[in-house]
This record gives C-alpha cells, structure tokens and sequence, in this order.
C-alpha cells in the first residue's frame, strides 16, 4: 500500500460496512463465537491506527487526504457498544434492502407520533440505504447525504451519518437519546397551595376568559403576593402558558354546531303564552292596522288613545341568534 492513498480507500478500511456480508471471507475461523467477532473488531481498530500512520504520511507530502479519517472519540465508543452487543447476542446483520422496507414502515406508522429529530434521521437513513443499494460505497453515500443536508463542507455530518447507519444496521433501531435527562430544576408548581390556589383562581375565571397573559398577571398580581412568594423576576407569559398546560388547561378551537332553536321547549312554551303573548295584545291597541279597500289598496287605521298614551311604532326583523364566545376563533379551556 503506498503513502499516497486516497482517503476514502483508506476511510473504507477504517469504516467496514456491515452490510456486505458477501464480502466476508468464507470460511472463518469459528465466527459463530462472539469472542471471536470482538476480537475482529479489536483488529480491526488495531488496522485503522496502522492506516492512519499512512494518511498522516500524506498529508506531510501534500497529498489530498480527507480530514474525516482519524480517530474520532464516537468511533471508538461505537465500536465498543457493538463489541458489547455481540458478546450479548448473535444475530445476522440483515441488508440494506430489508432494512430500507423497514424504515418506510416505521415513517408511515409512526411519523405523525415521533418528534422531528427522529422523523429525519429516518430520512437520513431511507436516503443512506437507496444509495447503498446504488451502488454507492459507505463514503460516497453519506458525502452525498451530507451536500444535500448541510450547508458547509459536512465532513463532521458524513461522519455521524455513517455512525448512525452502522447502529441502525446492527441494532435495527434509532439511537437512544441522550440528551435531557433528569432534571435538577425545581418548580414552584411542586408547591401544592400554590397549585391549589391557581386552580381555584382559574375555576372563578368565566368560560373563555382565561388567557396566558392574564393568568400571568393574576400570578405576579395576586396568587403569588398573597401566598408570600418573591420572586427575583416576575413571572414571564411563556411560563404561565407552561403552567396552563401542566393544571390541564389546553387551547381549543371553536367551531360552529348545530343550532337548535329550543322554541318548544317548556320554559319557552310558557314564557311565549303567559308574558310575550299578553304583553304584544296591549301593544297591538296602540298601532296602526291596515285593511284592504274594494280596490285592493291598504290603508292605515290609526289606534284610539287615551290621554297621555304615545302611538307605538313596531319595527319587525328576522330571527337572530347569539351565542357566548361567538367571536372568539380559540379559547382556553380545561381539559376533561
């Protein structure tokens, strides 16, 4: 092997795809034994630092040699975690080809439930095993996958498309995530007159009147001074939404129903007999009533008063209904 070796043959070397399994020799030693396949991996290690004296070689004669070979601290840490599993269980490492089936029904059944990291790195992977099934070398596939994806040159996200298609390939499963983890911080929610206490000026609150911002000040206002609670800084309104959503408030779109006019209802019924109906007779004396002449003409009959009574004027219009909230498009309301 000569000191002016690409970098992506030398990468390869450092990098085996798990996938070509045809590439294998055909009668190991005793593969079947988990000892055995970690002790190929820590060979395998052994060979990239032997290959990476060569690129390092040159670079000192200015050859063109790609900055991702090297001994990445994720590298070895994956090499470790597939020694592990291996040691743990034996299973065939299945191709491209069913893995790629795989992953399409995992973002049908699952895409509108996963958060948006995983969705893409679905689509990363997708992406990864059509080129592979191409044709396209492990290097080339996530080179191309990183032009496509990231802005700069994208040496750093070729290198962790490869790590997490070796993982998927190995373990047929996304990564486990490790960011987050458990939280140190304390809220004041934990306090439970305080939860208390919001709850109840919540409740008091009339349907569709309770916003972010004004449990937000009704917090820095009220709730909080008259518990005793100071507070370096008051409370922001991202917080009280927070808060909203943790005591089982949601924001709910309102949509039209159907309208049930309800004028057979009994109370309806009895307003219309004994109020409405009486009151419109005594109203009736004091207008004006039309009837028709031979001549088919309407004429006006003025109504008789009585000293100090006016002439009552109606003015007549078509049904009309309104409801609470009709002008609000989204309220807050709490969740049953």
């Amino acid at each position: 092997m000569s000191a002016s070796k690409s970098a992506s043959e030398a990468e390869t070397d450092i990098l085996p795809d798990f996938g070509d399994t045809e590439a294998r020799s055909s009668d190991p030693p005793s593969t079947s034994s988990p000892d055995f396949q970690c002790e190929s991996l820590t060979e395998t290690a052994a060979e990239s630092i032997e290959i990476q004296s060569h690129v390092d070689e040159g670079v000192e004669n200015n050859c063109d040699i790609d900055e991702d070979t090297g001994g990445d601290v994720d590298e070895w840490e994956f090499e470790a975690e597939v020694c592990e599993s291996i040691s743990r269980t034996e299973r065939e490492i299945r191709g491209w080809d069913v893995l790629r089936d795989q992953i399409k029904v995992d973002l049908k059944k699952k895409g509108a439930s996963l958060p948006l990291s995983k969705v893409n790195q679905l689509l990363i992977l997708r992406n990864f095993a059509t080129l592979r099934l191409k044709g396209y070398r492990t290097i080339s596939a996530s080179a191309e996958i990183a032009r496509q994806w990231h802005e700069k040159d994208g040496t750093h996200f070729a290198r962790k498309v490869r790590s997490l298609a070796r993982h998927y390939q190995l373990f047929e499963q996304l990564p486990r995530e490790k960011r987050g983890g458990a939280r140190k911080g304390r809220t004041l929610l934990l306090d439970e007159t305080l939860k208390s206490t919001a709850r109840n000026w919540l409740s008091s609150q009339r349907t569709g009147e309770v916003t972010p911002r004004r449990f937000q000040h009704a917090l820095n206002g009220q709730i909080l001074p008259s518990l005793n609670i100071a507070l370096k800084k008051p409370l922001c309104e991202r917080t009280a939404r927070r808060w909203l959503i943790k005591l089982g408030w949601r924001m709910t779109r309102i949509r039209k129903g159907v309208y049930l006019d309800g004028h057979e209802r009994e109370d309806v019924v009895k307003y219309r007999n004994e109020e409405f109906l009486p009151r419109m007779k005594e109203f009736e004396a004091r207008m004006s009533h039309y009837i028709q002449d031979p001549d088919g003409v309407l004429k006006p009959v003025e109504p008789t008063l009585s000293p100090g009574q006016k002439k009552i004027i109606p003015l007549f219009q078509d049904e009309s209904c309104f409801h609470a909230n009709e002008y609000k498009s989204s309220a807050w309301f709490v969740s049953d």
